[in-house]
């Protein structure tokens, strides 16, 4: 007798089990990493950093074993599906909602510590930082978005969805935040920012018309907005940034409401 289905709670643990494993490798380069690289680079991004392809890999593998070659290329296709997107607005948010958010945070910092001497935007570099984000983006949104969250919502609230995989994600990121130098306070602070930051994309997502190619812009935007913060993010306080976030996701969810965050699906319900 053939086996049925994967029940979604099996494959949950199964998503969780091989992004956790599949991550491994890479923590374990970046532990070792400081003795091979310069002391210097431009951009502190620690090796395992590449493991933001792993979400992503581990839903493709997943996907093919329980759907065939058929689902593996429907899920790779939600990497350029901004045809879901309802209206041109949504762009403009994923787009300029992180740096809005970065410049209202650079005018915190001057008004707490003074003006930024020198400050150093590195303009130039923006179409290859937003490129190199961007397929990051894909990398985890192909997962946490496209595989995960599609898994956790028929149990759970749009808001209780993006809360838990918020939890998920700031684990995820424990190891790689301690390989980049940060000390303990700006590493806590940076892992907080995440939750917020996935109620907003769990946002996006819904209300937006559950395009992954515009939570990946989006995911993009936020990577790049801290690189382009003067200096290259030496100046950044992710405090700050945490705080803001907080605010822009609390009104998301007051808004749109925690059971769908999409107003227009509760209307159409």
């Amino acid at each position: 007798m053939s086996k049925g289905p994967t029940t979604p709670d099996r494959s949950i643990r199964n998503y969780l089990l091989l992004v956790f494993g599949l991550s491994l490798p890479f923590w374990l380069v970046g532990a070792f990493a400081d003795r091979f690289l310069p002391p210097s680079m431009p951009i502190s991004l620690p090796p395992s950093a590449l493991m933001a392809f792993v979400p992503m890999i581990a839903a493709l593998i997943l996907t093919a074993k329980q759907h065939g070659a058929s689902g593996f290329r429907v899920l790779l296709a939600r990497a350029v599906d901004g045809a879901r997107v309802r209206a041109p607005g949504w762009w403009l948010a994923a787009i300029l909602l992180m740096p809005v958010a970065m410049l209202l945070a650079w005018g915190l910092v001057q008004l707490r510590d003074g003006p930024i001497s020198h400050p150093v935007l590195p303009l130039a570099r923006l179409p290859v930082f937003f490129l190199m984000f961007l397929t990051a983006g894909l990398g985890e949104e192909l997962g946490w978005q496209g595989f995960l969250y599609e898994r956790l919502t028929p149990g759970l609230n749009a808001l209780d969805a993006a809360l838990l995989i918020g939890a998920i994600w700031v684990v995820w990121h424990i190891i790689p935040m301690t390989q980049t130098g940060h000390d303990a306070v700006w590493s806590a602070w940076q892992l907080a920012a995440m939750i917020p930051l996935r109620i907003i994309t769990v946002w996006l997502f819904a209300a937006g018309g559950r395009s992954l190619l515009l939570v990946a812009v989006f995911h993009a935007m936020t990577n790049v907005s801290e690189f382009m913060f003067p200096n290259y993010g030496s100046h950044y306080d992710p405090m700050i940034t945490c705080l803001i976030l907080a605010v822009v996701a609390t009104l998301a969810v007051l808004f749109w409401g925690p059971r769908t965050l999409d107003r227009f699906r509760l209307r159409r319900a």
